[in-house]
């Protein structure tokens, strides 16, 4: 495909501002349902949980409605919730999104495909134009801005903060064992710097936020509520940079 992925965000970017400023939202939290819903019109669907079987696998979901519409189980929490219908507007969009980059619709990868579904749902509910204007009172505070953009999860913040251009490392933690590392500007292994493992230590023993500075590098870390495990994540900077 004859584009590159800073002509793809662009687009993206574009079209979900677009939709945004039309639905009416200037400030966070945004309510992909409402949106979905009441702003595009796309039908929505309150289905019964998946069933499980005897081996505990999960049976297949019958589905009654068209492939237009979101799909939403009873059972979800309004974070999944919101999830799902963030995704669903997000496939509303790809047409659009495919016309802007000349990409002939059905001529693309599933893989490609899910690519952008999730780049445009991870910006709808958490546009980078509020995000930037949120970080002007609560800086790189994850905590603190997951309390702004309500209607997703305190990992999703957390991850958007690699596509600003401020250097970070951004890691998750389960238990104590790393299960994701990340950054934005240079390549990084699963293996935490001092200041990052301080954070966790002390997290671990007094599950409140911590900092700490070690060496060249500085920490943040939050311990994530309402896990089924003990979440940490962490967010660091090289200082140097």
């Amino acid at each position: 495909m004859d584009f590159s992925q800073e002509e793809l965000l662009e687009a993206v970017e574009r079209l979900v501002t677009g939709m945004l400023e039309r639905a009416g939202v200037t400030a966070p939290p945004v309510d992909a349902l409402t949106i979905a819903e009441t702003h595009l019109g796309i039908p929505i669907e309150w289905v019964e949980p998946t069933e499980e079987d005897e081996s505990g696998r999960r049976r297949p979901r019958s589905r009654a409605s068209s492939g237009s519409g979101i799909s939403i189980a009873t059972d979800m929490n309004d974070e999944q919730q919101q999830r799902v219908a963030a995704d669903g507007i997000a496939r509303f969009l790809l047409p659009d999104i495919y016309r802007k980059l000349s990409v002939e619709p059905g001529s693309e990868s599933k893989q490609f495909a899910a690519h952008v579904r999730g780049l445009t749902a991870a910006r709808i509910l958490i546009p980078t134009r509020l995000l930037k204007a949120a970080l002007r009172e609560c800086k790189y505070d994850v905590l603190a801005l997951y309390q702004r953009f309500t209607t997703t999860s305190m990992e999703a913040v957390a991850a958007r903060l690699l596509a600003l251009e401020e250097p970070s490392v951004i890691a998750t933690v389960d238990d104590g064992i790393v299960a994701s590392r990340r950054s934005n500007r240079f390549s990084v292994t699963r293996k935490l710097e001092a200041a990052e493992q301080e954070c966790v230590d002390r997290i671990m023993e007094l599950d409140l936020p911590h900092r700490a500075r070690v060496g060249e590098w500085t920490a943040w870390g939050w311990p994530v509520p309402n896990r089924p495990f003990r979440r940490i994540l962490l967010r660091a900077v090289y200082d140097d940079v």
